[in-house]
């Protein structure tokens, strides 16, 4: 684990009123977040992807570090996994030990990537988590993306972690509760529609997902919520459009907009259920004025303070 970052910032006065995250951050114990960075790219490279994500998440933690602080919150900075020698599975494996192990102190992860291989730690380290404690509990993932990440490839990559999600949950019998939101046709070929369907995944349309649709589209976040006991939620910042988010490895034409992944996010977080947060594929490399890294920064926001 990388431990470099040195959390600072404004300071505009004494006293709990002119707090702001860096104030607080590894101040209280025990705390009930926990941020754990992703540095790695390497599953966009070998997705053919604009490499640059391996940055974000020192650039994410310098956005949140100005944030300020309204209620009190406590959290915990474990570090930076990061991938070395090209060697993306020993990262995976790492993160999920680190994810894992935050779940078994108690502690609510939120895991700053890097490419959206990420997802795949992140999901081990849960599934590990639970495998160990409640193995009856049912495991769902909500990924909100442009992309269903469902490619088959013979190595890992930013394409493939909800593939390899789907044979971990294959390998122990356990069902793949699996729903992406914001979908796009042009991004996906038919394959991964025939692969999403053959899995029973639920999905979204990018199109179906806009704020006179709300009302059906949080149904459908309802009915499959339902089916699980814990969450997974994990953020592509390529479902937003590229105006919003300009920095990511694959740019949205279209994309959602940022009101109704709120609403939707805000419903979510409501349930109770979310055990594990990660954001994904904030490229600081192309990144506009830090607009993607303050969009992740603002999510990350977001779930501390909702």
């Amino acid at each position: 684990m990388n431990h470099t970052f040195k959390w600072q910032g404004r300071h505009d006065g004494e006293g709990e009123a002119h707090q702001r995250i860096h104030h607080i951050m590894n101040k209280t114990q025990p705390a009930e977040f926990a941020l754990i960075g992703f540095s790695s790219d390497e599953g966009v490279k070998r997705n053919k992807g604009r490499v640059g994500a391996a940055e974000a998440p020192d650039a994410i933690r310098t956005q949140l570090a100005n944030l300020p602080i309204h209620r009190p919150v406590s959290i915990v900075d474990l570090g930076t996994v990061t991938c070395e020698y090209d060697n993306l599975e020993q990262a995976q494996t790492e993160l999920a030990e680190q994810v894992a192990n935050s779940l078994q102190n108690g502690l609510k992860p939120i895991v700053l990537g890097g490419g959206h291989e990420v997802a795949f730690g992140s999901f081990s380290g849960l599934f590990q988590y639970v495998q160990a404690h409640a193995p009856d509990k049912k495991i769902g993932i909500i990924n909100f993306d442009a992309h269903f990440d469902l490619r088959e490839a013979e190595h890992a990559t930013s394409g493939t972690p909800f593939l390899q999600a789907a044979r971990l949950s294959e390998q122990h019998q356990k069902q793949f509760n699996y729903l992406c939101i914001g979908v796009a046709n042009h991004a996906n070929t038919k394959v991964l529609f025939d692969t999403a369907d053959a899995l029973n995944c639920s999905y979204l349309r990018d199109n179906e997902v806009n704020i006179f649709n709300l009302n059906n589209v949080l149904a459908a976040v309802d009915a499959f919520i339902e089916k699980v006991d814990c969450l997974y939620v994990t953020i592509d910042l390529d479902v937003f459009a590229a105006a919003v988010a300009p920095g990511v490895s694959a740019p949205a034409v279209k994309g959602i907009d940022l009101a109704t992944f709120e609403a939707i996010f805000k419903h979510i977080q409501e349930t109770g259920k979310i055990k594990l947060l990660d954001i994904a594929e904030c490229n600081p490399k192309f990144d506009l004025d830090n607009r993607t890294a303050k969009l992740a920064a603002y999510i990350v926001y977001q779930y501390l303070f909702s």
